[in-house]
Order: C-alpha cells, then structure tokens, then sequence
C-alpha cells in the first residue's frame, strides 16, 4: 500500500485514473474510501483522483494530539509531492476543508482550483448552530454523528446508511475531540480575501452543521467565489447527492484551467 510520510506519520493514499490531479480532503464521518462515487465518476473523465486517510484516521495511525490545521496541510503536501503531483484541484468536506483551506492559503502555487463543501475550513463562525457546538464534545461514533446531519431522503434509505457506517467504522484510531485542535488556527476573511484560485462552496440545503447561509457570508469577501446549494443534501453532498455534486465539481474544475 502507498504511503506518504509527513511529522512522522505514514500517511495512506490511493491514485485513480490519469490526467489533471484532483485530490479529495474527507469529512471526520469518512477516509479515503468515502471518495468512491467521485472517485469512478472522474477518473473515467480525464483526471487523477487522489484520495488519502487523514491522520488518526483508518490506515494512517497518529496520536490523537497531533491533529492541527497545519499538520493536516502538510500531510495533503506530503501526498502531492509523493505521487509527483506540482498542482491540483483541491477539495475539501467538512473536516477535510481545514486541509484544503490552508493548502490554497500557504500554497497558491499548489492549487488550480478550491471547493469547500459543507464547511467553513476555519472561516469565521461566530454563532455555531448547537449541531455544530455539539460536534466535537465527546468522542461519540463520529459515524453515527454525522449520519444524524444527513438529509431525510438519505436517512430513508437503509442501504446507505449501512455503506457510511461500515465505511466508517474503519476508523479505529479518530477521536472526534481531536477536531478541537482546529479551532486554534482559525483563518481571518481578510486572509481569504487574498486567495488566487477559482473557489466554490457547496452547501447541502438540510445541512444542520454549516448551513448555507454560514457559507454564503463568506463569499463576498473572496474574489470570484461562488455558492450552490444542494436540495436533498444534509452535511454530506458528495455523498447523499453525488451526481449534483460531481457536476458542479466538474464544471468548477474545468473553468478554473482558463484561469
């Protein structure tokens, strides 16, 4: 199995396909295996998907307190740099946006283009809903957790919420208390402000975590930044409603080249 090494920890990673990179940051619900309806979908349309575990998650084991912002950014560099990638699309879900936030902040030269989706990456966020205040006070299944984020028409179908549990339940080692440690990197909107790739955010309509309207207030303050929101979605979009979602990702991808 690959793996790429970053502060000390062997951080697992999977390749697909072959064209421009794209490289998918997951959730505290998911690891790289969540990725899969993207990872099929894209891979058979000219791009390199790369999908990686997070530290502390399925098959790349950390101490619970090396979590941070910046450990996570460097581990996303540690997995560009160890399958020769020199730039990518860079998307992030929910935990994964920490990651993708601070890549394209601390390394423009690295990032074609930037999709949050469901988060705010560490963006201001001075009311948090009381799901969100919620999320990181006990070590609770973080699968279940975010399984009670999800829209109503995902929670009616048993087959799916079997396959994100089961998913889930590869990570062992994560501790949702961990996800505390980001809150001490937060990123300014004047930070933001300066970003110079193409951004979207994508916002599930039912999402009780980061809803739309969280999302929506930082779009004025970066140049060229976009919101869609996806009806039928909670907090997961690329889970619950992936052919929206890879559409959008993949309009996004392909007006960032002329840029």
């Amino acid at each position: 199995m690959p793996y790429a090494t970053c502060r000390g920890t062997r951080i697992y990673y999977e390749v697909a396909g072959e064209g421009e990179t794209i490289l998918f940051a997951h959730g505290a619900g998911g690891n790289a295996a969540i990725w899969y309806q993207q990872v099929a979908w894209f891979s058979g349309k000219g791009f390199r998907c790369i999908t990686f575990d997070h530290r502390t998650f399925a098959r790349s084991p950390a101490p619970a307190d090396s979590v941070s912002a910046p450990a996570l950014r460097d581990d996303a560099l540690a997995v560009l740099d160890a399958v020769g990638a020199d730039k990518a699309h860079v998307v992030g879900q929910s935990m994964g946006g920490f990651t993708a936030l601070r890549l394209a902040l601390d390394a423009p030269q690295r990032v074609l283009s930037l999709t949050l989706s469901a988060t705010p990456g560490g963006l201001p966020n001075p009311a948090p809903t009381e799901s969100a205040a919620n999320l990181t006070r006990s070590d609770e299944n973080a699968g279940d957790g975010i399984l009670r984020t999800m829209s109503r028409a995902t929670l009616a179908r048993p087959e799916r919420v079997a396959l994100y549990r089961a998913i889930t339940a590869f990570n062992v080692d994560f501790r949702m208390t961990s996800l505390r440690a980001l809150a001490r990197d937060p990123v300014s909107l004047e930070a933001a402000s300066a970003l110079q790739c193409p951004v979207l955010f994508i916002a599930g309509a039912e999402d009780p975590l980061f809803p739309a309207s969280l999302l929506a207030s930082f779009v004025p303050h970066i140049p060229g930044a976009r919101l869609v929101v996806v009806q039928g979605s909670g907090h997961s979009p690329y889970f619950e409603q992936p052919d929206t979602f890879n559409a959008l990702l993949h309009a996004h991808v392909r007006g960032s080249v002329s840029h």
